[in-house]
């Protein structure tokens, strides 16, 4: 330790500095200030994604029901007027609900339990129920008229019905009874087989 500074002043023992000038008498550690790390916030968990229940308050499923179910009577139409085998009606039913669960799984990318399936098809066949109901109240109005009477049994010798076979056909929906087991039978065809082919179709397109 010098006892004076360059500038002739007269330091006291261990000075850090001059007091006249002051310029440092020895070199001092560089202390640098601690930095105190924030801890990273913890984000809370993101909560599981719960797919939509299959039900009437699930829109796409709804949407889709309603075009399978619709898709169904229209084929099951056709195929009358082109005098197919009646059989195929049941092939269409089921195909509804399979069609329904692969355009859900197409539309949404999520896979059907085959309970959802099942009740997806359900859905379609309901829709698919609720088309015939109109159809057959709509013949039963149209068939008040003779003239369309005569139209329909005429329509139904084309298909190869014999007279007494198409006038039992039109009483049937111009009688109560008649429609009321005309819609007993639809609605256990449409509740059943639609939603056979969804359970199947949920089952099927989950090996993918």
């Amino acid at each position: 330790m010098p006892e004076r500074c360059t500038c002739g002043a007269v330091l006291p023992e261990d000075a850090r500095f001059c007091h006249k000038c002051g310029k440092p008498q020895r070199d001092e550690p560089l202390i640098e200030p601690e930095v105190l790390e924030e801890p990273a916030p913890v984000l809370p968990p993101l909560p599981a994604f719960v797919p939509p229940a299959i039900g009437f308050n699930n829109g796409v499923a709804v949407r889709i029901a309603l075009v399978a179910g619709l898709a169904a009577f229209f084929c099951s139409v056709i195929a009358g007027q082109l005098a197919l085998p009646q059989e195929l009606a049941f092939v269409w039913l089921g195909a509804s609900g399979f069609l329904a669960v692969y355009l859900y799984r197409k539309r949404t990318g999520q896979r059907l339990t085959v309970m959802n399936g099942a009740h997806l098809g359900w859905l379609c066949g309901l829709f698919g129920f609720i088309v015939v109901t109109l159809a057959l109240a709509a013949t039963a109005i149209m068939l008040s008229d003779p003239t369309l009477v005569a139209a329909m049994r005429d329509q139904l010798h084309t298909h190869g019905l014999s007279d007494a076979s198409a006038d039992q056909m039109i009483d049937v929906f111009r009688s109560p009874s008649g429609i009321l087991a005309a819609l007993s039978v639809s609605f256990v065809l449409f509740s059943a087989l639609p939603a056979f082919g969804g359970a199947l179709g949920a089952k099927f397109l989950d090996r993918d």
